[in-house]
């Protein structure tokens, strides 16, 4: 991304410090390496930013101090030369902050009690507040640039997914499918994918989140692929059941109802409409066919920055969908002892409808055995 592509980072200080009022704050520490990143684009792996209502500090230590110095766009950089809460709490001391909130979802119980100390030592006249979800909320509607990385992204797990058939035969491992996919997504562009490939085969299908494992493809498998590439920090997710040859009836069967419930929520989901309005769209469907009980997971998640981040989109979700929201639709079921299906895509929110990112077939799911 050009210098005149990179993302408005005062616009989005901006937008934060305009949430301090509501929870009762005049400074916010944010722990969150993707908030850290979305917030001033600092994708080190130490570093956390005191952001009050005139300034913002990155502190970071000695590894990435100087690049930071030459590439944050706004406010200031600090050393971290006695650790990060002991300087953090020297830093909302000096800028007398009264009420410093803190990631609570994040920053951990020690590391809060740490720097609760060190403030009581300063003697100084700040409170630390929990706060959660501030700026993840910010990051919940993505920019221009934001979703052109996820559409690149995307693109390229399209192309892996498309791969991976080409090779597929019986007798290979899944961790070798599985490698096959993450190969070919390091070697055509992808940073650091952002979660290990699933290809859940035979009796793993029925396992959501199965690790790739040893076992060998048979005839007739279901296969359940889940990957996801990385493109400027953003992630993409996408799920395809395939079969090795011609399948057993009674997953074929699974295999249309998701389907048909996948396409239904890519139909039927509109902007305004709430999470759970939206993830009963597909529920239903796999309910009234019988399946109810063996769709356990939400209807999707929203992509960003974290693979899994806001908005969710499920029955316990409280979440309204807005136009250029982006997360996946994807359906699940899955019967121990027969096998499981899960198709998904990731969309975003346009002009009022959901628009898939991905999009491989999902019409022939048939692998034809050489």
């Amino acid at each position: 991304m050009s210098s005149s592509e990179q993302p408005d980072y005062a616009y989005r200080l901006a937008q934060l410090r305009a949430r301090f009022d509501d929870a009762a704050i005049d400074g916010l520490l944010v722990s969150s390496r993707e908030n850290v990143r979305y917030l001033l684009g600092f994708a080190g792996s130490s570093g956390w930013i005191l952001v009050t209502r005139q300034d913002s500090v990155l502190i970071t230590d000695s590894r990435y101090i100087e690049h930071a110095r030459a590439t944050i766009p706004v406010g200031r950089v600090h050393l971290n030369a006695d650790g990060l809460p002991d300087t953090a709490a020297k830093l909302i001391a000096e800028c007398q902050c009264a009420a410093c909130g803190f990631e609570a979802d994040n920053l951990t119980h020690s590391l809060a009690g740490k720097l609760r100390d060190k403030l009581n030592a300063l003697k100084a006249k700040s409170a630390l507040w929990p706060t959660e979800r501030i700026v993840d909320c910010l990051r919940m509607t993505k920019d221009a640039g934001e979703l052109r990385s996820i559409q690149q992204a995307a693109k390229l797990a399209d192309g892996a997914l498309e791969h991976v058939r080409t090779v597929l035969r019986p007798g290979m491992k899944e961790v070798e499918a599985a490698w096959e996919v993450e190969k070919w997504l390091r070697e055509h562009g992808s940073e650091p994918i952002p979660f290990d490939v699933i290809a859940a085969s035979g009796p793993n299908s029925a396992l959501p989140h199965s690790e790739a494992g040893s076992r060998q493809l048979r005839e007739g498998d279901p296969i359940v692929f889940d990957l996801g590439a990385r493109v400027g920090g953003y992630c993409s997710d996408l799920s395809r059941t395939l079969f090795l040859g011609e399948p057993d009836p009674a997953v074929r069967q699974i295999y249309d109802v998701v389907l048909t419930a996948q396409r239904a929520a890519l139909h039927g989901v509109k902007s305004g409409m709430s999470a759970v309005v939206a993830d009963g769209i597909a529920r239903t469907i796999i309910v009234d066919e019988g399946y109810g009980e063996y769709f356990g997971h939400g209807l999707g998640h929203g992509v960003g920055l974290a693979i899994h981040e806001f908005p969710t989109v499920s029955p316990r979700s409280a979440e309204t969908l807005e136009e250029t929201m982006v997360f996946t639709i994807e359906p699940g079921i899955y019967v121990p002892g027969v096998g499981g299906v899960r198709i998904e895509d990731t969309v975003v929110l346009r002009d009022g409808s959901a628009i898939a990112l991905t999009c491989t077939d999902k019409d022939n799911p048939i692998v034809t055995i050489p």
